[in-house]
């Protein structure tokens, strides 16, 4: 009979993945896994496994398909243009709709708000003293204005929109109080459209509802489309920024390095991305048909876990993959995910990190911890993984 392994397995470091998931598939590619939920899923771990995964439309990502493994407290159809949990074409369709507003040009044209942004904040952090807890005072205010700018959310509806999405992700929830932060955040983006609509700016919603005839989206599509964007933008960036920071602190001669040149920077940042891989959930997948993945026979109404955290520490891609190392050529990381669900926002992404540890370290020289690693909070039972605080002086 074939082992099934619980999913929810304990971190032996903060900033490491549980080393059970490498012994579990250090015999067999593929193996069967039991999530936090009680679903039965195939877990996939390997680096070209994932990648031949999340390129087989044979996999889907409709949370209806049969034997989908929801990570959720809940299960349900998945909000109108809500194009990550969909196929094509209709996953074509709305991707499409927003894709081009995420080029080179449209991030170029948002650096200048997004630097003022953390201006400011770290403006304030000085002007405060000499310490701060870098998650509330820098990490979330970023991300959320940076996200809020792009879509046109007012400033002063973050914590609304934030205590929503935290409950939604937060697997520990009731699923009577998912299904009602769920509707709350509905009920907020349907209004926020509704003002667009009637005084349209040059933010993402108002243009997704200006161009509305020609992208082909419809009006009850777009608060899925808008939830997924602020998804995307909000809490990845707030625990990449937060989970970073530690990272460099935790590595003292490399940043000593990045301080010294700036140069550095972007291959840090994908460095950081391949080592932390802030989705430790995995990437909940169907099989439509029998296939065959790292030698395993996966059926039809099969589930599968894309572990993107586990492929990017896979050692036949990336040498020594528990070691940090900011001069690695770590491009070929699957941390925005890989084929047609790769993430639509990674230049907005690289753009908002580079500008962060370029800006942090250079006007906080001297920035350091002021508690152990180990006695800090992380959060381990959120879709997103990523330190509750981060405490420093400078």
């Amino acid at each position: 009979m074939l082992e099934i392994v619980q999913l929810s397995v304990p971190r032996e470091h903060p900033l490491h993945p549980p080393p059970a998931y490498r012994e579990l598939t250090a015999g067999r590619r593929v193996v069967k896994a039991r999530t936090p939920r009680g679903d039965e899923a195939w877990l996939v771990t390997r680096f070209d496994d994932v990648r031949a995964v999340l390129l087989d439309s044979r996999f889907s990502s409709d949370p209806r398909s049969r034997g989908f493994p929801s990570y959720l407290a809940i299960d349900g159809p998945p909000l109108p243009g809500f194009f990550m949990q969909s196929d094509n074409p209709h996953h074509s369709r709305l991707r499409g709709a927003v894709s081009r507003e995420f080029i080179t040009a449209r991030v170029e044209a948002l650096r200048p708000r997004m630097q003022q942004i953390l201006d400011q904040l770290l403006d304030a952090m000085l002007a405060k003293g000499g310490s701060a807890e870098l998650i509330q005072e820098l990490a979330l205010p970023m991300a959320a204005r940076v996200i809020c700018a792009f879509l046109g959310v007012p400033p002063g509806d973050v914590d609304q929109v934030k205590s929503y999405v935290d409950v939604v992700l937060d697997r520990t929830q009731l699923p009577e109080q998912v299904t009602s932060a769920g509707l709350h955040m509905m009920q907020y983006f349907f209004q926020l459209i509704a003002d667009k609509e009637r005084a349209p700016g040059d933010d993402m919603v108002s243009l997704l509802i200006t161009g509305s005839p020609d992208n082909g989206v419809e009006r009850s599509e777009m608060i899925g489309l808008v939830s997924l964007l602020l998804l995307g933008g909000y809490d990845t960036m707030v625990q990449m920024i937060g989970l970073g920071v530690l990272t460099l602190l935790e590595h003292p001669p490399q940043l000593a390095e990045l301080a010294a040149d700036h140069r550095l920077v972007p291959g840090a940042v994908d460095e950081l991305l391949r080592f932390l891989t802030v989705n430790h959930a995995g990437l909940p997948r169907a099989a439509l048909a029998d296939v065959v993945i790292g030698g395993q026979q996966i059926r039809a109404g099969d589930g599968v876990l894309v572990m993107l955290n586990a492929a990017n520490r896979d050692p036949a891609i990336f040498p020594e993959p528990d070691t940090f190392d900011i001069h690695r050529e770590a491009k070929r990381h699957l941390a925005f995910g890989y084929g047609l669900h790769k993430c639509i926002g990674l230049t907005l992404a690289r753009t908002e990190l580079e500008m962060v540890f370029s800006g942090l370290f250079t006007r906080l020289p001297g920035l350091h911890l002021t508690r152990p690693i180990q006695s800090l909070s992380f959060r381990h039972d959120m879709v997103l993984y990523g330190v509750n605080e981060l405490p420093v002086a400078w």
